[in-house]
């Protein structure tokens, strides 16, 4: 399936390179510019005629897209701002106007009008337009053509994944049996898919086992946020193990690891889905707007490092598409609702899903979550825009971003299901599962709520398609408007900055020592004891601090990832200071 800026590149009947820079909603013709050409000149096509090239073999989908300007709005200058802002300006209203702009006649009189409202020249507006649409149709590609906005010639390495912790095992002997009302259920269900994630092969008697250990000993939290349990002890009344086998396959979201083995009659059944009616479904199309929301979940977690050390409820971040409601990216935060951990939510839009979901345990195959785009407009919760600002959204991705008071929230009813949720800042009572999970595990648990609804919830409003089904189905009638950017440049171009300080021990970010290797190849750490540190800016991610991005002022497309090496020593606290938040999820 082609896509908006996706670039073709043909060997016949000449080399060239072309940029696909609209698709009809119909899917009958495209746009097209050669990215090498002069003029500004855009061609219309069939859209089966560029199908037919590429099964022939005379042209072929580039993986990567080298003309696309993607930079930390950090390290530009102001003189650059100033530049692409009044080039921005200029041909915004333009290229807004689909698909007149690209009809040479129409295109005439549209940069008639722009002359006489800007007073520009005519090769100048044809140059912004020439560049805007050679770059991946972003602002950034109208900035100036200097040295130190480039990217050329740098090799791009994917970010490392993030190493998980692995569960604990104890063994006690089970207690007698009880009421297993929904606060039980609950807890089943998560010790479930705790066990589940433990990489071994299932057992339904080992994860019972486990769940009396870790969620039926005796067990407070302090004041202080300490978890007190007393080892060996069980509490007076327990489920018994045929509840717990009972009601497992009465809750239909278990993990797959769990599902019993179906008959073939049923499996062919589900093999065959009845085929979409258009005119029962919604309008719009995937992509053309995410909303982005976060809830707080009634779950207080510990530190992976110090398991009896509570560091409080997490905030899940969650991007849907508003067409398909298919959850498109979720992001698993501390603290109070951050416009920068909704940016990461966001960039995990773009990430490969399995890769991601592996790094937490869970093995899927790519059709069960397919979405690896960014949207052509974002429409945020007003919770979340507190600091907010869609400058890098727009100027990297030419993404608007626009609050709004409520969107899409099908998905909430499933993560109500397993946790229970709480409005921000509203007070929890304690549960049974507080001072157990850590945030990987509560992750994992988060994304087979993800995958159980994207996969097999059925929409009200979409003849009973279920939101992965309603995707692909629009993706391939009415897609288009899908944006897709290489992984690691959007997750660094997202991240927050912070300021880092380069010693003779390291580079020193929140408590941590970090090394790269543009900073060995220069001997930084040398310079830094004969002649004293300086800072630098990295981006990073505050849920997983085992690498560290280092923005480099010469080339703002260059993010050189940073492997954490040691604890850097900490001073002696101040009377009244409390630990960080690194410190307790490091």
């Amino acid at each position: 399936m082609l896509l908006r800026n996706d670039l073709l590149h043909y060997t016949h009947p000449s080399p060239r390179t072309v940029r696909i820079l609209w698709i009809a909603p119909g899917q009958s013709h495209a746009y097209v510019f050669d990215v090498a050409a002069l003029s500004a000149d855009v061609e219309m096509i069939q859209l089966s005629v560029l199908h037919a090239d590429i099964l022939a073999g005379h042209a072929r989908v580039l993986p990567a897209d080298p003309y696309l300007m993607v930079v930390s709005q950090e390290l530009l200058p102001p003189k650059h701002l100033q530049l692409r802002a009044r080039a921005w300006r200029i041909i915004a209203p333009l290229v807004a106007q689909e698909p007149a702009i690209y009809e040479a006649r129409l295109r005439g009189q549209l940069i008639a009008n722009a002359i006489a409202e800007h007073g520009v020249s005519h090769p100048t507006i044809y140059r912004y337009l020439r560049r805007y649409w050679q770059r991946g149709q972003t602002p950034n590609a109208l900035l100036p053509d200097y040295g130190n906005s480039g990217g050329r010639g740098k090799v791009r390495r994917a970010s490392a994944g993030v190493k998980r912790g692995r569960p604990r095992k104890n063994h006690a002997d089970a207690g007698p049996g009880l009421n297993a009302d929904e606060e039980i259920r609950r807890v089943f269900r998560v010790a479930t898919a705790r066990h589940a994630a433990s990489g071994e092969r299932f057992s339904r008697l080992a994860a019972y086992q486990q769940m009396l250990d870790d969620f039926f000993i005796e067990r407070r939290i302090d004041d202080a946020g300490r978890v007190h349990t007393t080892p060996g002890s069980v509490a007076k009344e327990v489920p018994s193990f045929g509840q717990f086998n009972y009601w497992l396959d009465q809750d239909d979201d278990r993990p797959p690891e769990v599902v019993r083995r179906q008959a073939p009659a049923t499996l062919a059944g589900q093999a065959v889905a009845p085929v979409l009616n258009p005119d029962t479904l919604p309008s719009g199309r995937p992509g053309a707007g995410f909303y982005l929301d976060a809830v707080r979940a009634d779950v207080r977690l510990v530190s992976r490092e110090d398991r009896q050390q509570v560091v409080g409820r997490p905030l899940v971040y969650v991007v849907t598409d508003s067409f398909s409601r298919m959850v498109c990216g979720l992001y698993v935060g501390m603290g109070e609702p951050q416009w920068q951990h909704a940016m990461l939510a966001l960039a995990h839009c773009g990430a490969d899903k399995v890769r991601y979901a592996g790094q937490f345990g869970r093995a899927i195959g790519p059709e069960l979550w397919p979405c690896q785009h960014l949207p052509e407009t974002l429409f945020a919760n007003t919770a979340l825009t507190r600091g907010w600002s869609g400058d890098a959204l727009l100027n990297n991705f030419n993404m608007r971003c626009v609050a709004v008071e409520d969107g899409p929230s099908d998905w909430r009813a499933l993560l109500d299901k397993r946790f229970g949720l709480l409005a921000p800042d509203a007070p929890g009572a304690p549960c049974r599962l507080d001072g157990v999970l850590d945030i990987n595990q509560f992750t994992r648990i988060v994304i087979d709520c993800i995958l159980y609804y994207n996969n097999r919830q059925s929409l009200d409003n979409a003849d009973g398609a279920t939101p992965r089904r309603l995707w692909d189905w629009g993706v391939r009638h009415r897609g288009g408007g899908l944006k897709v950017y290489p992984e690691h440049l959007i997750r660094c171009s997202l991240m927050p900055v912070a300021q880092a300080s380069v010693t003779a021990e390291g580079i020193v970010l929140h408590g941590g020592v970090y090394t790269c290797a543009r900073a060995a190849g220069e001997r930084w750490f040398e310079r830094a004891r004969l002649r004293g540190g300086w800072s630098v800016k990295v981006a990073y991610d505050p849920a997983s601090l085992e690498t560290v991005y280092l923005l480099d002022p010469a080339t703002p497309m260059q993010f050189h990832p940073c492997q954490l090496v040691a604890a850097a020593p900490a001073p002696p606290p101040s009377r009244g200071s409390t630990p960080s938040y690194a410190s307790f999820v490091a």
